[in-house]
């Protein structure tokens, strides 16, 4: 994955070839994200799927949607009651 984020959080997104990252890896990316971008953090996940878009390059695209879908889930309010 090429380096669009800071020097912080490159090295959770460290290319993989053909790869799939694993859960862990994109979790740990969005929690990465998440504490360098708080709310714009979903923003510029979607941002980075857009530029590997306009590079042709689905297998990351793929992983910025799984990344941006995982900020999405972690930051939804939980719901009913507590326990």
């Amino acid at each position: 994955m090429t380096a669009l984020l800071s020097d912080d959080l490159s090295f959770a997104l460290i290319y993989q070839g053909n790869v799939m990252l694993s859960d862990v890896d994109i979790y740990c990316a969005a929690h990465l994200m998440m504490h360098q971008y708080g709310n714009n953090a979903e923003l510029e996940a979607a941002r980075c799927a857009d530029q590997m878009l306009e590079r042709g390059d689905r297998d990351e695209l793929f992983t910025w949607f799984r990344i941006r879908r995982t900020i999405a889930v972690m930051r939804q309010a939980p719901a009913g009651l507590p326990n």
